[in-house]
């Protein structure tokens, strides 16, 4: 029977730097392929798996007293947790930082970060 869990203790850190106000993560994982027809598909597409790249967004709360381990241009390793012991360890390019201010409504500064998987990516090992 499966066994989901609450994404509430997921966390990101920058090598040994843990992010600090991280309210949400993803990580999109996907392959390339590469379609075809042929005398032998009998006038159906078939389709062979390509390369594999990956991106994703981390998306935090201003933190003014802390410097962010998230600068864009910069590689990273990112480990992305599920939580305390489970965690995709990702080489990454940070491709775009996003900082947004609502003046009308005050709410807290927010912020985002965009990235492209680096080379491959560590799964998390699950079922234990």
């Amino acid at each position: 029977m499966s066994e989901p869990i609450s994404g509430k203790n997921g966390f990101v850190m920058v090598g040994d730097d843990t992010v600090a106000e991280v309210t949400k993560w993803s990580f999109v994982k996907q392959a390339a392929s590469s379609r075809y027809a042929s005398s032998s598909t009998g006038g159906f597409k078939r389709s062979i798996a390509g390369v594999k790249s990956g991106s994703g967004q981390i998306e935090f709360k201003f933190d003014m007293s802390a410097d962010s381990p998230l600068v864009e241009g910069a590689a990273v390793t990112l480990l992305l947790y599920l939580d305390a012991t489970h965690f995709y360890n990702v080489p990454a390019i940070v491709t775009r930082i996003e900082v947004e201010v609502d003046i009308d409504s005050g709410d807290v500064i927010g912020g985002a970060a965009r990235f492209d998987t680096d080379g491959a990516w560590e799964e998390p090992t699950l079922g234990e």
